[in-house]
């Protein structure tokens, strides 16, 4: 006979992978945006940006709320924005740094999307692994080892399978360039984010992070967002709720639950999930040499993370 907590257990765990894989979904599918809506990659993100972190704090505080219910907490009505106080100066500016460096990566890989294909824009993305473990012994007491620089090498070949001409001309090697940029500021931000924020929810950091970076975003794109169409506005709306706040919401709370490196395992499976929604809903057909590129990029990005990790 089964235990009834043991059950509760299991389902809370077999809800937590179910969410965690929408969430990736969802990431999986934010790149089409970047072809729907007819605004400029800054544009596109400073709408994202500011919903998300709109979104991010108004479920922050739902989830706040209900948990307090539960417990029967007195006053559990009220708005809390506690967990949302910077601790000092020193973290309020590490916040800015983090939220400049995220508007970066996020101009940049709907740039790369943009200029060239989903499938190029999400593969060359999908080498932040690879520049992780580049640039790690940049911000750890850890030696570059030869095996790490040969993985990057392998990892860039297949960079190079997947575009149709190395000419810088063509717009196809600018999207890698773009998609390449975005990796690799997203490896400083994943490494920034670990050792120069403590004591903070992942909420909380995703909150300033967003918000600071619509901040960065607003006075050199706020015209072109203004003059988006109410198609364009419904598409940012989606962006912003569903693909950013709900997607990040979905995983952070699952991993409470289950391991952070079962998480981004799975997360991995993004580019795979990116792909196929191009093909279905963009009509963007792989090549036989992007499919071999795809492998031996995301084959060596999956092999660096689970080493990270």
């Amino acid at each position: 006979m089964s235990h009834p907590f043991a059950s509760r257990t299991l389902t809370k765990k077999t809800a937590a992978y179910f969410n965690v894989h929408v969430a990736v979904v969802l990431f999986g599918g934010a790149g089409l945006f970047g072809k729907w809506i007819d605004l400029s990659s800054g544009a596109i993100v400073l709408g994202r940006a500011f919903l998300g972190a709109f979104f991010i704090f108004l479920f922050s505080q739902i989830l706040d709320w209900y948990a307090l219910k539960k417990e029967a907490a007195p006053n559990s009505r009220t708005i809390s924005f506690k967990q949302f106080q910077p601790k000092s100066t020193k973290d309020l500016l590490v916040f800015g740094l983090l939220g400049a460096i995220l508007a970066f990566h996020w101009v940049a890989f709907f740039e790369a999307i943009q200029r060239s294909t989903v499938a190029i824009g999400v593969l060359t993305f999908s080498t932040f692994p690879i520049f992780t473990t580049l640039l790690e012994p940049f911000f750890s007491k850890e030696k570059l080892q030869f095996s790490d620089v040969l993985l990057a090498c392998i990892a860039f070949l297949g960079v190079l399978l997947v575009l149709p001409t190395l000419s810088f001309q063509h717009h196809y090697t600018q999207g890698a360039l773009w998609g390449l940029a975005a990796g690799a500021s997203f490896a400083i931000l994943t490494l920034l984010s670990q050792r120069m924020i403590e004591g903070y929810s992942s909420n909380c950091v995703s909150f300033y992070q967003n918000g600071i970076a619509a901040l960065f975003l607003l006075p050199f794109f706020a015209a072109d967002l203004l003059a988006g169409t109410k198609r364009d506005w419904i598409y940012l709306l989606l962006l912003g709720l569903i693909f950013t706040a709900i997607a990040h919401t979905l995983f952070i709370h699952s991993m409470k639950i289950i391991p952070a490196k079962t998480a981004s395992l799975i997360a991995s499976l993004e580019p795979l999930y990116a792909i196929v929604f191009a093909c279905f809903f963009l009509g963007e057909i792989p090549t036989r040499s992007m499919y071999l590129g795809g492998l031996m990029t995301l084959g060596v990005a999956f092999y660096a993370m689970s080493k990270n990790r």
